[in-house]
């Protein structure tokens, strides 16, 4: 009995030292930025009538707003889509409904990225004489004022023009445990 408690506490101890080691390094990025990021905890979501978001545990109370953009290890992971007093919800990247307009580089080719209900998206509107070649990185664009541009988002995977230009995403979104928010909606005139 008493090796069986020592051994739990031991795991314990394991457990919420590498959590802690984790939380350290997501301060420390925060304090690089130049940017002021919004550090919150990513809440299960099972009932969720989007098919790819999730629930973040800041709110309308933390300064929250629909619109904000969400990054984690500085990648675009998604936007805000609703925001209550003590919660938000983001729609990924993933989502079929997620559209971002985006830059491709090299080349500087804007596209808009489509969600597709996986751990990757599809290029559309992409004209035909624009050649990308594998590996190319995908960032947004800031077009239409929502994102801050060059937040990065993925690599496309292939490119065969009588193929879909395939972006694997850069964070894993089944595995989101704390995220950042940044607004990037810029302000109207008065």
């Amino acid at each position: 009995q008493k090796n069986l408690t020592l051994d739990t506490l031991r795991y314990e101890n394991k457990f919420f030292k590498k959590e802690n080691k984790k939380l350290k390094k997501l301060i420390d990025e925060k304090t690089l930025l130049s940017e002021n990021y919004l550090l919150t905890k990513v809440l299960l979501d099972q009932q969720s009538p989007y098919l790819k978001s999730i629930i973040i545990n800041k709110g309308l109370k933390h300064g929250i707003k629909k619109g904000f953009s969400v990054v984690e290890n500085s990648y675009y992971v998604g936007k805000v889509v609703d925001v209550n007093h003590l919660t938000s919800r983001v729609l990924l990247a993933s989502d079929l409904n997620s559209k971002i307009p985006v830059i491709i580089e090299p080349g500087s080719f804007q596209s808009i990225l489509s969600g597709t209900g996986k751990n990757h998206g599809t290029l559309q509107y992409l004209k035909e004489n624009y050649l990308i070649e594998g590996k190319n990185t995908v960032y947004t664009s800031g077009a239409g004022g929502l994102f801050k541009a060059g937040i990065p988002i993925g690599k496309i995977e292939k490119n065969q023009l009588d193929e879909e230009n395939k972006v694997n995403f850069f964070s894993d979104f089944s595995q989101l445990r704390f995220v950042k928010i940044k607004s990037f909606i810029k302000e109207e005139d008065n």
